[in-house]
């Protein structure tokens, strides 16, 4: 008899996501670790960069069977699996959440906005669909925080997103003699 499938969380060493995601999936579960793309400013510029958007989770579909159980754990960097006593499933509702980070093993891209009467409004992109779960806009830094509950657990997510109006202020806010250099 099959154990039934189920979402699980494996808390993982940082910077092994994707290392650990990919031995998952060879082993034939279905696994993500989702990644975002979000713009950095260095030296005046505007650069993307891929971000893990859970630090330190992976995220893996199986039947949790005592032989999937000790083949998890026993993965290097895995340093256990979540839950209060012993791996507890992640539920559905929460894991359509997670899911919408990793759209078909897609990178979570950059959203667009606008301010509109001192309210930011998610115009396009990846946020349109987690808008109700957004708690702060940093429109300068390029930056939504969007709160992901987890097994109990509210995670604080920053995603990226352009926000038309603070462009145009950053703009007009600028020192004409440091475009000059």
């Amino acid at each position: 008899m099959k154990a039934e499938l189920h979402w699980y969380v494996a808390q993982v060493m940082t910077g092994s996501e994707q290392e650990t995601a990919r031995k998952l999936t060879d082993a034939g579960m279905e696994a993500i670790a989702p990644v975002q793309i979000l713009h950095e400013r260095r030296h005046g510029k505007w650069w993307p960069i891929r971000r893990v958007v859970f630090p330190s989770y992976v995220f893996v579909r199986t039947g949790m069977t005592p032989r999937f159980y000790y083949f998890i754990s026993g993965l290097p960097r895995v340093i256990r699996l979540l839950g209060a006593d012993g791996p507890e499933p992640v539920p559905d509702e929460q894991m359509e959440v997670v899911r919408l980070f990793a759209p078909g093993g897609r990178d979570f891209g950059m959203s667009q906005g606008e301010r509109i009467d001192g309210k930011t409004v998610i115009t396009s992109g990846p946020l349109l669909e987690l808008e109700g779960k957004i708690v702060k806009v940093n429109a300068r830094g390029r930056r939504a925080t969007v709160s992901v509950p987890i097994l109990g657990e509210a995670h604080q997510v920053d995603v990226g997103v352009i926000v038309a109006q603070a462009e145009a202020e950053d703009a007009t806010n600028r020192n004409p003699k440091e475009d000059a250099r």
